[in-house]
């Protein structure tokens, strides 16, 4: 949990990097709701497909699909979200070059 923990933040930082505002629900549900608790994760996965409904776009990052996302890219396509697939290396290489892109 640790790991993924500081994944999300690693994703959110890239994600903001590129000039969207990031939102990763696990990283905000958790702080509240014990993920390790069957009924409190499940709460936390109805809530973040809730808010992805009001997202412009599903950033998905790494070769490896939980089942949570999963069901969050199956969401996203119900809806007609785009979904963008984000490889690690794209991240790495941008850190490495001092690379950082803004929306204009």
């Amino acid at each position: 949990m640790e790991h993924n923990t500081e994944m999300a933040i690693q994703y959110s930082r890239h994600a903001a990097d590129q000039g969207v505002i990031p939102y990763a629900p696990h990283l905000l549900f958790t702080r509240f709701l014990d993920d390790l608790k069957p009924e409190e994760r499940e709460l936390g996965c109805k809530m973040g497909l809730e808010m992805l409904e009001k997202c412009d776009e599903l950033w998905v990052y790494g070769p490896r699909i939980s089942a949570g996302m999963a069901a969050e890219i199956d969401h996203a396509e119900r809806l007609g979200i785009p979904t963008q697939y984000i490889p690690e290396i794209e991240m790495a290489q941008a850190e490495e070059h001092g690379m950082c892109m803004e929306m204009h």
